[in-house]
């Protein structure tokens, strides 16, 4: 008899399924299901640079309808780290109902829209409804799978997807403080942060520049469009 603990990847039968990159929450519930949820939803835009969750405010959960943002971890000294970039159609927010606060503080990049789901709602599908909690499972593991991508991209990435998380986690930092997504770095600053020498990094700069991603100046790279600095992070594959 043969202990199933002892089948190597070869001998296992089951297939393994490829974990999506993204989640569009809504699309995983039924009509009815949908509708008792967003029943009592409002809807917020907020501008760039907004900080649309923080630890000490109150527990909430949206549905980013629209927008690009990041979920990041800051200590007292103002050092960050960002633990997820957040795509439209996603959950934000998932933790809060099975009880525990996230955390987190999530920035929204550009502008966004967020729809802002009724807690006591929330929680009472999730609860009785078992469509609704495996949505809120599927959400939570691609977060996961997320933070994993991006602790691993930074050492683990090819020199542009290296450059783009470093550049947008840095961008967006300075968004916070001046309003503006730029980088004030040399390239040769830029070059010991993703650990590459400066002419590979200043012909990765180059690509970006040539396909209007960033513009630079001296000691001054501006981010044009951080949803495609984003998209680059995203390509990058465990």
């Amino acid at each position: 008899m043969v202990n199933r603990w002892e089948l190597g990847p070869s001998d296992s039968t089951s297939e393994q399924v490829p974990a999506p990159t993204t989640i569009d929450f809504l699309s995983l519930l039924s009509a009815a299901n949908r509708s008792r949820l967003l029943q009592r939803s409002t809807r917020v835009v907020h501008p760039a640079g907004t900080i649309a969750v923080r630890p000490s405010g109150p527990s909430m959960t949206y549905v980013v309808e629209s927008g690009l943002a990041r979920a990041f971890w800051s200590l007292p000294n103002g050092r960050q780290t960002t633990l997820a970039i957040i795509r439209p159609k996603e959950l934000v927010g998932a933790t809060a109902t099975i009880g525990y606060a996230s955390g987190l503080f999530m920035q929204l990049i550009t502008e966004s829209t967020l729809m802002a789901l009724e807690s006591e709602v929330l929680h009472a599908l999730a609860a009785t409804e078992l469509e609704v909690a495996a949505a809120i499972s599927k959400q939570l593991a691609v977060r996961v799978r997320d933070a994993y991508k991006l602790i691993a991209v930074r050492s683990l990435g090819n020199i542009r997807e290296r450059m783009a998380y470093d550049l947008l986690d840095r961008a967006a930092n300075s968004q916070l403080v001046v309003g503006r997504l730029e980088v004030m770095a040399t390239q040769g600053d830029l070059a010991d942060s993703i650990g590459s020498s400066r002419e590979v990094m200043s012909r990765a700069l180059r690509d970006l520049r040539a396909e209007g991603i960033v513009e630079t100046a001296p000691g001054l790279i501006r981010v044009l469009d951080p949803a495609r600095l984003a998209a680059i992070v995203r390509a990058f594959v465990i």
